[in-house]
């Protein structure tokens, strides 16, 4: 791996680009954490473990069911 967050996530966007149900889980968290130079974002984070979870990642389930059930920041939806 890299020894900077630009080019470590350089390698991971070119996996998620590519599909990679992994790396985009492991984007996922970097967003959720704030870790790895980038911002929390736990908006962006949902965003990326729903198309982790799609793409067939076990962890990016876990992950986005333990935050919609945890997490007080991410909005519920409401009945219309």
């Amino acid at each position: 791996l890299p020894d900077d967050d630009a080019s470590m996530l350089a390698m991971i966007q070119k996996r998620v680009d590519k599909g990679d149900a992994e790396a985009t889980t492991f984007l996922g968290l970097a967003y959720y954490l704030g870790k790895s130079g980038l911002a929390e974002n736990v908006p962006r984070a949902v965003e990326l473990w729903t198309k982790a979870a799609e793409l067939g990642s076990r962890d990016g389930h876990f992950k986005l069911g333990s935050v919609l059930y945890n997490d007080d920041s991410v909005e519920e939806d409401k009945p219309r």
